[in-house]
């Protein structure tokens, strides 16, 4: 036994109070007094002296001696503790994205399942603890060994479902591992899966949800029949539950397009088709396409799909700082035929020295000229510069001019640096001749691309201002590189690394990374979340955000050039969570160790006693003992 306040035991200096009061209470004395008074006095006296009366008086100091003791004992809050007698309660909660589905009473799995553990916190034997591991896609021990079930009840309330598949598997070696440790005596899984469990392991299916379905995918294709041009939109639906009639319903930029109806068994994929006439191609504007299922669904979330057209800010501009810019404006236009969208201007030299150094453009390309300031707003691109130019990262030290045919420039063995792999994809490789180059010393930022005798001929990376940078140490017009293939696909590819497209895919599951691959124009990275939550991410360079719930995410990228970027990404379901009923085909179990301790049982609720104790003490002084004193 312990005590929680021992200074509640002060209150046995009550006792020895009581026992003075007893000893120096008032004497009887003989007065003459009238006989009418003598008499009905000494009624009272004989049976005082009745020796049934100091039985019962002493008798009477002893219980009080003992309602005073209880009560002091009970003031300084003893805990009892019975070896053995409660247990060490560790709960496994799957928090995966099923558990979304509502139940029939309105709760989602997840909100049953925490309601369950709660009461069965609540009910549990006093001394009992209580440790908490989450089954979602980072599995983990959220708490272990806690006694107050408030504050075990406070930390369940604040587990948050997880949009990702299952962590089961990792969360129950957990508990294993907790077991093996011997800091768990019952093991209890609450989850919405059908789980095989052996002896020492409880698994509690929380649904009871019958009508679930999903589209898990919508397409759209181009098509002709009879010389007319159509859209036809797919949308692929499973119901997972039961044989049923569906209603899907397509939209484009959130204006529907129509419904289609059509019957669909458990389990199996059906196609909702949609044909619509394609008009002087207008179908092709538009920024989203959505399918939704129209029937009651406790799981709504997996019950729409959208199609994000990419951005229309994929067009890159170009300003060209030249006095014979025609390779430049040629490649361009090639690019621009196949796809690759650049809109470019050219202007002199003596032009560009007029500015005060911000442009507005995503690249400034600087052909034989070398400026006095770089575009603080922009990807450079340098030349043939005969100077050296201030933070640049490089130094121009002389020109050279060799004999024909001029020298060999080759790709430099760089294959195992990103840079390099970028601005080489798709290239032959051929080797350039060159006639005239300028020789640079440069820092060690940049990675060489092309080379001869050791010296870099094309060289990339970040200057001193971090800007983007891709220097070339000779003229166009002194080479064969405009007359190669490869002259084409290098441009795409510097035009590629130098305002790359902020992202590439515009579909993903929930749970899965995002890679942002920002231009140096980017200020700042907003993006809203499904929830409506507003989080911000770095602008510089690659950056990766992790997509955790369902729905539409609102991205906007702040351009130095003024303009804004405003993209949208769609996170599906995870498809492995659509079909929670499916029986779990593993089996789990956990094995316990025989010799595993149990917690103590703890009593400590005696305030009702402590009310009795007191008010009976009173009750007897008041009727026993007053009349003495």
């Amino acid at each position: 036994m312990s005590f929680n306040f021992p200074l509640g035991l002060l209150l046995l200096l009550a006792i020895p109070v009581l026992i003075i009061i007893y000893i120096i209470k008032n004497k009887y004395k003989e007065k003459v007094v009238s006989s009418s008074y003598i008499w009905d006095l000494s009624k009272k006296f004989l049976k005082k002296k009745h020796p049934l009366n100091t039985i019962a008086n002493l008798l009477n100091l002893i219980v009080q001696c003992l309602c005073i003791a209880f009560l002091s004992f009970s003031l300084a809050d003893p805990v009892l503790n019975f070896q053995n007698g409660a247990e060490n309660e560790v709960y496994i909660l799957d928090a995966s994205a099923s558990m979304g589905i509502k139940n029939e009473n309105g709760e989602t799995r997840f909100e049953s399942a925490k309601n369950e553990i709660k009461n069965r916190v609540n009910e549990a034997t006093s001394g009992s603890t209580f440790t908490l591991v989450i089954g979602d896609s980072n599995a983990r021990t959220l708490c272990k060994n806690i006694q107050d079930k408030a504050i075990f009840n406070s930390l369940v309330d604040r587990v948050q479902l997880d949009y990702a598949e299952s962590g089961l598997e990792n969360a129950i070696s957990l508990a294993q591992t907790l077991s093996s440790q011997n800091e768990g005596s019952s093991f209890s899984l609450f989850t919405d899966k059908d789980i095989k469990t052996f002896d020492g392991f409880e698994a509690i299916n929380v649904s009871d949800t019958n009508k679930n379905y999903a589209i898990s995918d919508l397409r759209v294709n181009d098509i002709k029949e009879e010389d007319i041009a159509y859209v036809l939109l797919e949308a692929d639906v499973t119901s997972f539950n039961e044989d049923t009639k569906l209603e899907v319903e397509f939209f484009k930029d959130d204006v529907s397009l129509g419904k289609v109806e059509e019957e669909v068994k458990q389990n199996e994929f059906k196609t909702f088709s949609l044909k619509i006439q394609n008009i002087d191609n207008k179908f092709e504007e538009y920024s989203s396409l959505k399918a939704t299922i129209l029937n009651e669904d406790y799981l709504k979330e997996d019950s729409e799909f959208i199609v994000y057209k990419t951005s229309d800010f994929d067009t890159t501009s170009v300003l060209i700082v030249s006095y014979s810019p025609f390779y430049f404006e040629s490649v361009f236009n090639a690019l621009n035929n196949n796809d690759v969208k650049i809109s470019y201007d050219s202007i002199t030299p003596l032009m560009y020295s007029l500015t005060s150094g911000t442009v507005g453009y995503d690249v400034v390309i600087f052909d034989g000229f070398a400026p006095d300031r770089l575009p603080v707003d922009s990807a450079v691109w340098l030349f043939n510069c005969g100077e050296s130019v201030p933070g640049s990262g490089f130094y121009f030290q002389k020109e050279f001019t060799v004999e024909d045919p001029g020298i060999k420039a080759s790709y430099a063995n760089n294959t195992d640096d990103l840079l390099y792999q970028e601005l080489t994809k798709d290239l032959v490789k051929r080797d350039i001749t060159i006639k005239t180059y300028l020789r640079y010393t440069l820092n060690s930022k940049f990675t060489t691309i092309l080379s001869y005798n050791n010296l870099p001929f094309i060289f990339a990376g970040r200057n001193d201002y971090n800007q983007k940078e891709i220097v070339f140490n000779f003229d166009l017009h002194n080479s064969n590189l405009p007359l190669l293939a490869d002259f084409i696909i290098l441009m795409r590819n510097c035009i590629t690394y130098s305002n790359p497209s902020i992202l590439t895919d515009f579909n993903y599951m929930a749970s899965d990374v995002v890679t942002f691959t920002f231009p140096d124009t980017a200020l700042s990275c907003e993006i809203n979340t499904p929830s409506g939550n507003t989080e911000y991410v770095s602008s510089l360079d690659i950056q990766t955000y992790e997509l955790k719930e369902v729905g539409t995410y609102e991205i906007s990228v702040e351009l130095a050039t003024g303009q804004t970027r405003k993209l949208n990404v769609f996170s599906a379901f995870p498809s492995k969570e659509r079909t929670p009923l499916v029986e779990d085909e593993k089996s789990y179990t956990i094995t316990l160790n025989a010799n595993a301790p149990k917690a103590d049982r703890i009593f400590e609720a005696l305030l009702v006693v402590v009310i009795i104790a007191l008010v009976f003490l009173l009750a007897d002084w008041m009727i026993y003992s007053h009349e003495q004193f």
